[in-house]
């Protein structure tokens, strides 16, 4: 997840500049346009994913942070048909 999710616009921008004052290039304003035009769309992409990603792996493990989120309660243990001690 977290190389999915992880940071990479920063890491982006350093390494392109880093090239670009390292080396000549003839159309660097090219790279730099689909540099931002990449980190826009990926910022687009992960904002539209994470939530249904979270709730997909929060489901898959057991968790019930919906619930927790929104202050209901927990499902009591006696309607379960298990005892508290």
């Amino acid at each position: 997840m977290i190389s999915f999710f992880g940071i990479r616009g920063l890491g982006t921008i350093y390494y392109l500049a880093y090239g670009l004052s390292h080396a000549e290039f003839e159309q660097a304003e090219v790279l730099w346009s689909a540099a931002g035009l990449t980190i826009l769309v990926s910022i687009f992409l992960h904002g539209v994913t994470v939530t249904p990603v979270l709730r997909y792996l929060d489901r898959r493990s057991g968790r019930d942070t919906e619930s927790a989120q929104l202050n209901l309660p927990l499902p009591s243990l006696a309607t379960s048909g298990h005892r508290r001690s």
